[in-house]
């Protein structure tokens, strides 16, 4: 019985799987070379395959072969940075943001070194085993914390692991990288990017949602633009999903195809060849009429309920102090002590607030679910409530 078998282009062109002899030349949309390996045992008499997630802004050209059929669906929109028209990050900025915009990037950036020892490492070429395996068991931690916070399944999640097993090799051969921001010693921001010659491909990342309010997200995303622009790559494919933000940063979008390929002979491929052909339209074709329609918000709905039943974490009540009672009180560290952890981000957000640095505050224990916080300039109290 004829099989189906699935290949993912990014993968094929990232990792050397191999795609389908079929395609045989592979340019951008200016006509410069990239590099896809073929597997001369991708393409028989006995499967039908499905390449999928052929980026169109790719020209990718195909093989006649008698008896062979290659059929593309439309599938969804991707986005990506053109780099090349930009000598620097500035000339990128002024030409697609808005000066409030740039204003409000440079505060995020300003305000987060002022309140942290914050330094950006780009793993590229070099990296010890020892802090790559740290970096992606942190990884898996922001991951697990940022989706739990937005109610939603992590899909991402499912693949981590292949991709620990994999980008380590990929670094020291200049093909992958691993951006990270640290605060001091702890990493609060991973970004995955592979490669291929001129094309940089944006896997996936995580942020500490500690520091939230300092808009690490954004701050990730112009630090990795920046470097790709300094290390002259043309394009920074920032792939599929999350439209709403991408398209703040993206240049251009752009297409999606999977290609059905089959042969004639037997007939019984050539059916379920047609068949899955149009199952896979309709899919598409229904998935892009639903998708800004009621119908999409109630997906959305049933979807984040999924969470409603998980435990409630514990908040924190905040009050300010003019008059600190002389009361017994104990100094913490919310940084090294899991048991404050629930602290962090009040005291990040209240540093974002007084633009004051970590280095300037103390954190006192007053009673069970009170503590303390002091800077040079202000007082606040920091109560647990539990739910």
């Amino acid at each position: 019985m004829a099989k189906t078998k699935y290949i993912t282009f990014l993968k094929a062109l990232l990792t050397g799987v191999g795609l389908p002899p079929i395609y045989h030349t592979n340019t951008d949309s200016n006509g410069v070379h990239f590099d896809v390996k073929a597997n001369t045992e991708a393409v028989n008499n006995k499967h039908v395959f499905v390449v999928k997630d052929i980026p169109d802004y790719l020209n990718i050209k195909t093989l006649k072969k008698p008896d062979t059929i290659i059929k593309k669906v439309k599938t969804l929109k991707g986005h990506l940075v053109e780099l090349y028209p930009f000598k620097t990050i500035s000339e990128y900025l002024n030409q697609n943001f808005s000066s409030k915009s740039k204003s409000n990037l440079r505060r995020y950036n300003s305000r987060l070194e002022t309140c942290f020892n914050i330094k950006y490492v780009s793993y590229y070429g070099d990296i010890t085993k020892q802090e790559y395996d740290r970096l992606f068991v942190v990884l898996k931690d922001l991951l697990i914390r940022r989706f739990e916070e937005k109610q939603e399944a992590n899909y991402e999640l499912q693949h981590l692991d292949e991709f620990h097993e994999i980008v380590y090799q990929l670094i020291l051969d200049k093909k992958a990288s691993l951006f990270v921001i640290y605060d001091a010693n702890k990493p609060i921001s991973i970004r995955i990017n592979m490669f291929n010659k001129f094309l940089a491909f944006y896997i996936l990342s995580g942020y500490d949602i500690d520091y939230s309010k300092f808009h690490l997200g954004s701050i990730d995303m112009l630090k990795n633009i920046e470097w790709c622009i300094d290390n002259e790559f043309k394009i920074y494919d920032l792939l599929k999903g999350y439209d709403y933000y991408k398209t703040k940063w993206a240049t251009k979008s752009h297409d999606y195809y999977n290609h059905i390929i089959y042969n004639t002979n037997p007939l019984l491929l050539a059916i379920k060849g047609t068949i899955l052909y149009t199952k896979e339209k309709l899919k598409y074709k229904i998935y892009n009429t639903l998708k800004y329609s009621v119908l999409r918000n109630t997906y959305k709905s049933v979807k984040t309920s999924n969470f409603n039943n998980r435990r409630q974490k514990n908040s924190v009540f905040i009050s300010d102090l003019k008059v600190v009672q002389n009361t017994e009180k104990t100094i913490i560290d919310i940084e090294k002590n899991k048991d404050y952890a629930v602290l962090r981000k009040p005291v990040y957000d209240f540093l974002f607030l007084t633009k004051q640095s970590i280095n300037d505050i103390v954190v006192s224990k007053l009673a069970k679910n009170k503590f303390l916080l002091q800077s040079k300039t202000k007082t606040q109290l920091l109560t647990i409530i539990k739910k």
